[in-house]
């Protein structure tokens, strides 16, 4: 995934030159390239939770301090009420929907928007598309939009053997064809879920009032989509590794943020269908057994305080943040220490 430098360091504090910063992410294994100030970085497939700004400040918060250099949209939404079946919450344990209408035509777009496109290559589409990558680029989690007046009856979401012809909103057929994750109205698939949606519903230049939904997929019902239909999608890179389950209102919040400062909203609306379990990772404290994994001799405080700053909460035991699906036991904890330390400086 290609990183702007500029945009990087816009979150963090510490203001590393390219060479410092080129330094650090090979020490956390972040294997990359540098060309005209783009990161081209590989990551290894455990770490989704690093395919975003966000993300990657946060792994680089142990050296330089991460800082959040933009806004979110901090006042109350009105409930939406939207016609909305999930058939497959096994699936989708979590989905919010923001509906948004504008005012005004969008005469151009904030400096930091057409540098996204700008520098790294990327196509402008419409708006509500161009914002909505823009936003996966910042914070890691996809959004879908859907033209609003073309969801006319109940938005279902179902896991469902599929045999049926797909029209993406690249303008290809494809044909659907097994198990396949999908949103469909009027028994019409509007999305392949996850990967990519469908011309039906695609939203235009003139589209006014949208529809954005923002969803949580378990990553195993993604999985191979993208390779089994020849779809490009960034969106399936991301949830085939696990995106954030806890990230959602805070996403669409910033997409809200971006619109306002590019035109004026008539109104905005959200919901949220969440049939999550509440529940925390944890694993016990053992200094002990992390020298012994690693042969180190790491004082506890340390130890705690290198896994704090990479996002870890500190109880009586380890608690595992959301975006870290990578993390299970002491193995993966000694991993994390180990990157901090660097390689390198552990003796054989």
């Amino acid at each position: 995934m290609k990183f702007i430098y500029k945009d990087l360091i816009n979150f963090l504090s510490d203001k590393p030159t390219i060479e410092d910063l080129s330094d650090k992410l090979f020490q956390l294994g972040h294997e990359h390239e540098v060309n005209n100030e783009v990161f081209d970085i590989e990551f290894t497939p455990n770490r989704g939770d690093c395919l975003s700004l966000n993300g990657l400040s946060r792994d680089l918060n142990v050296f330089f301090k991460k800082t959040q250099p933009y806004n979110f949209f901090q006042e109350d939404i009105e409930e939406l009420n939207l016609n909305f079946k999930n058939l497959s919450p096994d699936i989708c344990p979590k989905v919010s929907f923001l509906e948004i209408e504008i005012e005004d035509d969008i005469k151009g777009y904030k400096p930091y928007i057409e540098r996204y496109f700008s520098l790294l290559g990327n196509k402008k589409v419409n708006f509500f598309t161009d914002i909505s990558n823009y936003v996966s680029y910042e914070l890691g989690q996809p959004t879908h939009c859907f033209d609003s007046a073309k969801i006319n009856d109940q938005l279902i979401f179902e896991n469902k053997t599929c045999k049926e012809s797909f029209h993406t909103l690249l303008d290809s057929h494809i044909n659907l064809a097994g198990e396949n994750c999908v949103f469909s109205v009027n028994n019409e698939i509007v999305s392949l879920a996850g990967v990519m949606g469908g011309m039906s519903t695609a939203c235009t230049k003139k589209t006014k009032k949208v529809l954005i939904e923002c969803a949580y997929f378990k990553p195993e019902a993604i999985i191979g989509k993208s390779v089994k239909y020849n779809l490009t999608s960034d969106a399936a890179h991301k949830f085939e590794r696990g995106v954030d389950i806890q990230s959602q209102e805070k996403v669409l919040r910033r997409f809200i943020e971006i619109i306002a400062e590019h035109t004026s909203i008539k109104n905005i609306k959200l919901q949220t269908f969440d049939e999550t379990q509440a529940s925390k990772a944890n694993i016990q404290i053992d200094v002990k057994r992390i020298n012994k994994i690693l042969g180190i001799d790491i004082e506890k405080d340390k130890f705690l305080n290198y896994l704090s700053k990479l996002g870890f909460g500190i109880e009586d035991e380890i608690i595992i943040p959301s975006y870290r699906h990578d993390i299970k036991t002491q193995n993966d904890l000694a991993e994390e220490i180990a990157r901090v330390i660097g390689y390198n400086n552990i003796k054989s």
